[in-house]
Parts: C-alpha cells; structure tokens; sequence
C-alpha cells in the first residue's frame, strides 16, 4: 500500500513539474517574441545612418527588457 501512495505521489510531482516547465517555455517564448518586436521597431524607426546611436541605444534597452522578462520566468 504504501508503495502505491509513493507511486501516485511521484506521478503528481511529475505532473506539477511538467505543467511548471511548460509554462516557463511559454514565458520565454513570450519574451523572445517581444524582444524581436522592439528591435524590430527600433529599426524601422531608427532606419538612418545618422540615427546609429539612437539605433543601438533602442536595441540595448530592448535586450534589457528581454534580460528583466526572461529573469521574471523564472521567478
């Protein structure tokens, strides 16, 4: 009996981790998806050679955003 119980206890484990991990792909799929939007938006908006500085700022704050989302997935 007690075998049983550890068996339908391991079984449950597994299924909270795997719901767990789904979710966290989930999240970070998200995060990509956003960070590939900003920069995406950074360069339709910064599309001018004299904008390269405010290019490369837009993207940078774009991959912190991206940093402080895949940071919070795993939270």
């Amino acid at each position: 009996m007690a075998k049983k119980w550890m068996i339908v206890v391991f079984v449950f484990v597994l299924i909270i981790f795997g719901f767990s991990l789904r979710s966290m792909a989930g999240c970070k799929s998200e995060c990509r998806d956003g960070y590939e939007s900003e920069v995406e938006w950074c360069k339709d908006h910064y599309d001018d050679p004299g904008d390269a500085g405010m290019l490369k700022e837009c993207i940078d704050d774009a991959k912190s955003e991206y940093q402080l989302c895949i940071d919070e997935c795993g939270n």
